[in-house]
């Protein structure tokens, strides 16, 4: 039977071959350091990427954390930091984190896909967001449905940051990166902060579609709720080490893994969208996408995805505990396909019949 290395090689070369640049890591059992490969092989060092909205995985702990130093709680309104938008008293932050408060998302805007468009490197502002989003009104009243909303973690952000003192940026790096060890992740907030980042051609970057590199025109901002960049093998070790317990209490990730489910006519962004091959019951806890029914038994984690770039990360307990990561430099392409293969690599291997 070939090693982990080689067969995730094999599952890399096949799915992505030499359409540009890609990672895959895997921790096969808790606590170990992760597999890694990437493409292509020449490059010496792994290569880093914008994991976009796995941004939101990061944002769900930080929150908790707060909760668990007292700081707040998942059920304070809304209306405490935001008394200005419609029901905000109704709206708990349990309800932004999981996406049932009813707040607008920009992603179906023509406006901001045609700003990003034709200004990339000059973000909208908060207030321009707010003010094409929830300050429009609510899409259903708190609660009674769901839908999902890069604003309502744009308000997450901006509750953290008051309740801290604190910076976003400074907050992922002090609170999750540092103590772990990953001295590659981070939030960056200007141009210049892509600069170590992995080649990315985007044709949403320019008026006439020709590709640009999102490391020199797109501007981190235009990611409302904050965007981490990492590498394969530090975002694994960072979901690795949140369901081992080694960032929350175990009472809070309960509460981070409790799913309501995902409506049919719900709409992610579009690449964020799940295959129907993989997924039975799609669902969402706080700041984690999960499938209670998958064919690995449940799965939690988060899809990323925007200019130039495709992230993925999930934790398949019924696996053996397994964590996966994959990222990509590929527009078009969608990391999670990376991740299940490896998943069912692993459901194969367990039988005895993988390759």
């Amino acid at each position: 039977m070939a090693d982990l290395k080689t067969r995730l090689s094999e599952i890399l070369d096949r799915l992505v071959g030499t359409r540009g640049v890609a990672g895959l890591a895997v921790v096969a059992r808790p606590g170990l350091q992760p597999e890694t490969v990437w493409v292509p092989s020449s490059s010496l060092a792994e290569p880093a990427f914008l994991a976009y909205s796995i941004t939101k995985t990061f944002t769900a702990v930080l929150l908790l954390l707060l909760q668990e130093e007292g700081r707040l709680t998942l059920d304070n309104p809304l209306a405490r930091w935001f008394p200005r938008i419609v029901e905000s008293e109704r709206i708990s932050l349990r309800q932004l984190l999981n996406h049932t408060a009813g707040i607008p998302d920009y992603g179906p805007l023509r406006s901001y896909h045609e700003a990003v468009r034709t200004s990339p490197q000059t973000p909208w502002s908060f207030e321009r967001f707010a003010a094409e989003t929830f300050d429009k009104g609510l899409r259903f009243p708190p609660g009674t449905g769901w839908e999902y909303s890069n604003p309502a973690y744009m308000l997450l952000k901006r509750i953290a940051e008051e309740v801290s003192g604190t910076n976003y940026a400074a907050l992922v790096t002090e609170r999750i990166a540092r103590p772990l060890g990953l001295s590659r992740t981070f939030v960056p907030e200007s141009l210049e902060g892509l600069a170590s980042l992995a080649a990315a051609p985007s044709l949403a970057l320019s008026p006439d579609g020709s590709p640009r590199d999102v490391r020199a025109y797109y501007h981190p901002g235009w990611v409302s709720h904050g965007v981490v960049a990492s590498t394969p093998s530090e975002i694994v070790r960072f979901l690795d080490a949140l369901f081992r317990g080694g960032l929350i209490s175990h009472q809070s990730l309960d509460e981070m893994t409790a799913l309501v489910p995902v409506s049919e006519s719900s709409a992610t962004d579009s690449q964020e969208a799940e295959p129907e091959r993989s997924w039975s019951r799609p669902s969402y806890g706080l700041g984690l996408m999960g499938d209670p029914a998958s064919p690995w038994g449940v799965v939690w984690g988060h899809n990323g995805g925007g200019p130039g770039y495709s992230a993925s990360a999930f934790h398949a307990p019924e696996l053996g505990r397994v964590s996966v990561c994959a990222m990509t430099g590929i527009e078009d392409f969608q990391a999670e396909q990376l991740v299940f293969a490896v998943f069912d690599d692993h459901a194969l291997d367990a039988t005895g019949s993988g390759a």
